[in-house]
């Protein structure tokens, strides 16, 4: 009897086999067997594997369904996983241009000393409303930001600014970052005197400070995650007006300053953002020719400036 039984299902698989053999469904890697066999299995579709040829075969009879489903599997999955998006690069650029333009702001205020009614230096180089819009005394607007009126607003302006810009140096390169400050910060200095009806004198490179923070803030506003990315430019301007008072001093500061170099430094950092400029930091050739380009900017205004007062008003200081 048990004889009997094992002939007859013996007969009844080889029946099976030759009405619906087993037919080739894939040929792929062997690292891709075991999604390829998952699919399979999901599906209900008996399957074998041959592992050394990478080789699935089906029943002919299930094999056009087989075949479906892998390319389906396969053509969903095609560009799976997707590339890693990165942020904006960090550029790493070194700090030697900030600590050099930090270092001079201070070497210069020893030389030019604090604000006094007959000091050449202020006299030739502050922003003064009726010089730069009635004599076109132009270098003015960025002579300026090279002056302090005492010790106190170059420290307020070295140690909250200097950390400020040296943040958006690293961010957008030191030449980028730089020559986009300083042009922000002169055209803040002339909207704040071309607005004005009085007369009105200003120094401080605190302008150009919050010109940094304006391009900090510029950047993020077309990206992500604007508060968490807002909030030290936000902080460190909050910080600089409590140092420096928000308030005239004497004819020196004052917020009309403060607030033109945040909104042309929010302009130029939408700009650079969208043109892409502020993803060339990592362009060592192009941020020296930038940075350089900004030293002999502010060198040229100096000379302009020293030739139209008149050279010998400075002997003793040269």
């Amino acid at each position: 009897m048990n004889q009997n039984d094992s002939a007859g299902q013996s007969g009844g698989t080889a029946e099976v086999e030759l009405a619906d053999p087993w037919v080739l469904a894939a040929k792929v890697d062997a690292a891709d067997l075991h999604d390829l066999s998952l699919v399979l299995s999901a599906v209900g579709i008996d399957h074998q594997l041959d592992r050394r040829s990478g080789v699935i075969t089906v029943r002919r009879s299930r094999s056009e369904r087989a075949m479906f489903e892998l390319r389906t599997f396969r053509e969903e999955n095609h560009n799976w996983p997707p590339p890693d998006v990165l942020p904006p690069p960090f550029v790493r650029t070194g700090s030697l241009p900030t600590l050099l333009m930090f270092v001079s702001l201070i070497l210069f205020h020893a030389i030019t000393g604090s604000w006094l009614s007959d000091n050449p230096w202020f006299q030739a180089g502050a922003v003064s409303s009726q010089a730069i819009l009635e004599q076109s005394q132009w270098w003015r607007l960025l002579t300026a930001l090279t002056l302090h009126a005492d010790q106190g607003h170059l420290v307020g302006n070295c140690v909250i600014g200097g950390v400020m810009v040296h943040l958006l140096c690293k961010t957008i390169g030191s030449g980028t970052a730089w020559l986009a400050m300083l042009l922000s910060a002169c055209l803040a200095n002339y909207l704040n005197i071309a607005l004005r009806v009085d007369s009105h004198y200003s120094v401080g490179f605190s302008t150009a400070v919050f010109a940094a923070i304006g391009i900090f803030c510029g950047r993020q506003l077309l990206g992500g995650s604007l508060i968490r990315q807002l909030i030290v430019p936000i902080g460190a301007g909050v910080g600089l007006l409590a140092m420096l008072g928000s308030g005239n001093e004497g004819g020196r500061t004052d917020l009309g300053a403060h607030l033109f170099g945040l909104i042309c430094g929010l302009a130029c950092g939408l700009l650079l953002q969208r043109a892409g400029l502020d993803e060339q930091g990592d362009r060592s050739n192009l941020q020296k020719t930038l940075f350089a380009a900004a030293l002999v900017l502010i060198t040229v205004c100096w000379l302009l400036a020293i030739g139209a007062a008149g050279p010998q008003e400075f002997r003793k200081y040269l």
